[in-house]
């Protein structure tokens, strides 16, 4: 079974909720998007003017800050993943953590006392992973393969800004989620999101293109891939375990779930993964056969092709 560190995200929380703002995501606290929405603007306004990838700036800055890099850190490694020239470096990185700074003040204000706040919403998704976890990975293991399992992950607790969010970096074995106290969608609990998390850790360390390869939007699109990939082979594990209504993975629960862990997309992408998973149970290739079909299955441009997984 994977082993989870634990850690109180309340350095994180703050720029995962500047990210979400900066992604038009709606916020459960009106006060909180209110404060921070002045030094956030001027932040996009400049990454705007320097013409930077915003999404690539905003997902660079989470992982490395997750993974202990300082704001300082961060901040030059998101801007130069976005696109930032050498001269330009100095002084774009200089303004933005001005920006930044003042965000952290912003959502300090609005919680002075986030960290004690945080401690006592961990208790919920531990108490979740501690009841389920280790069932949902063996299901995992059998479905896929047992490589697929993250033997250790680093996981941080965010306070919540949408009520329901997370992310990974497979390159660091880190996932962020959000402690929230209740299950917002009840027919996919957040254990689950935990645990969908943890799947592309795995699946990713072993078949996403290293962090270093120029080819971002080829990395960009095996990891949606290795992303959807993980979303059925988790609601078969939760079936199996009857977490669900459902005693079996249907288009309506993979839809629900690329709803709630995803946000919108094209109902195309949940009849393939619905045909892909039906195919799989049918015809049981071996997993890294079957996550490249799915590559080819799905719109765009195959991303797998290029070699065997890692």
């Amino acid at each position: 079974m994977t082993r989870i560190r634990w850690e109180i995200g309340d350095k994180l929380s703050p720029l995962h909720a500047a990210r979400c703002w900066a992604a038009g995501a709606s916020g459960i606290d009106p006060t909180l998007a209110t404060k921070i929405a002045e030094p956030l603007a001027e932040l996009t306004k400049r990454l705007a003017a320097a013409e930077l990838d915003l999404e690539s700036f905003w997902s660079h800055l989470i992982a490395a800050a997750a993974s202990g890099s300082n704001d300082q850190d961060a901040c030059r490694a998101a801007l130069m993943a976005a696109g930032i020239g050498e001269l330009g470096l100095d002084p774009c990185a200089s303004a933005t953590l001005t920006c930044l700074a003042d965000t952290r003040l912003a959502y300090q204000e609005r919680f002075p006392k986030s960290s004690q706040q945080l401690s006592l919403r961990a208790r919920p998704i531990r108490e979740q992973w501690d009841g389920y976890g280790a069932g949902l990975l063996r299901r995992i293991a059998k479905k896929t393969h047992e490589s697929f399992i993250p033997k250790s992950a680093d996981c941080v607790l965010l306070s919540p800004y949408r009520g329901g969010d997370g992310d990974c970096d497979p390159a660091t074995s880190t996932l962020w989620i959000e402690a929230v106290l209740t299950n917002p969608v009840p027919s996919v609990p957040e254990v689950l999101r935990l645990t969908w998390l943890l799947t592309r850790i795995g699946i990713g360390t072993m078949v996403l293109p290293t962090p270093a390869s120029d080819d971002t939007e080829n990395r960009a699109r095996a990891s949606l891939v290795v992303a959807l990939a993980g979303l059925p082979v988790v609601l078969d594990a939760a079936c199996y375990l009857e977490m669900t209504q459902s005693p079996t993975v249907t288009a309506s629960l993979i839809d629900i779930a690329i709803q709630t862990w995803f946000g919108p997309m094209e109902s195309a992408v949940v009849d393939v993964l619905d045909k892909w998973w039906s195919q799989s149970e049918e015809l049981k290739p071996p997993f890294p056969v079957a996550l490249k079909a799915l590559d080819r299955m799905l719109p765009g441009k195959p991303s797998l092709q290029q070699g065997a997984p890692r």
